[in-house]
């Protein structure tokens, strides 16, 4: 309870913005090209531990199809366990798991309504991105912005992931023509 309390009141809305999208990114294998509705996936299964991709499909309104990907992508980077339904053999539940559920666990640190605040984030970045699918790495481009006011795009992308300069570029360039940001002129 002391380290949550402490970690909202040392730090800005625009660090704590970055800070917990960088623990999202750290909770899905440190791919910030992952998706904000894998990332609410992930949220809602450590929310509901025992969960079914049906329940979790229900909560969300995404598609079995797009569903059984994400789950896919979930298993095989290690971030869920998938096990065996006590109640149904034909069900599958899944929960969170080692790196994932710490780095869910230090995100969740931020909020004194834990889940909940978090999905509302994620929803508010969703809707703020205007895009089909945005990304973690958009979402840490808003919040450093945020941060920041007005930045270089140079110091803009400094603040990410050390990925492939071309996908960080791409990235700024789609957020700055869709309106999302607007580029200061430095």
């Amino acid at each position: 309870m002391f380290r949550q309390q402490a970690k909202r009141a040392m730090t800005t809305m625009g660090q704590r913005g970055c800070f917990i999208i960088d623990h999202l990114v750290e909770a899905l294998g440190n791919e910030p090209a992952c998706s904000l509705r894998r990332a609410m996936i992930l949220v809602d299964i450590d929310q509901n531990p025992g969960t079914t991709q049906t329940e979790i499909m229900r909560r969300l309104d995404i598609h079995k199809s797009a569903m059984n990907r994400e789950i896919e992508w979930l298993f095989n980077y290690g971030c869920i366990r998938v096990q065996n339904s006590e109640d149904d053999g034909r069900a599958k539940t899944l929960e969170t798991c080692g790196y994932s559920k710490r780095a869910l666990d230090a995100a969740l640190d931020y909020f004194p309504k834990k889940h909940e605040g978090l999905q509302n984030m994620l929803e508010l970045y969703i809707k703020a991105l205007k895009q089909e699918r945005p990304t973690l790495r958009d979402a840490r481009i808003v919040s450093t912005l945020y941060e920041k006011g007005k930045a270089p795009k140079a110091d803009v992308i400094g603040q990410l992931y050390g990925g492939p300069a071309s996908t960080d570029n791409r990235a700024y360039n789609k957020l700055k023509e869709d309106g999302v940001i607007k580029e200061d002129g430095n």
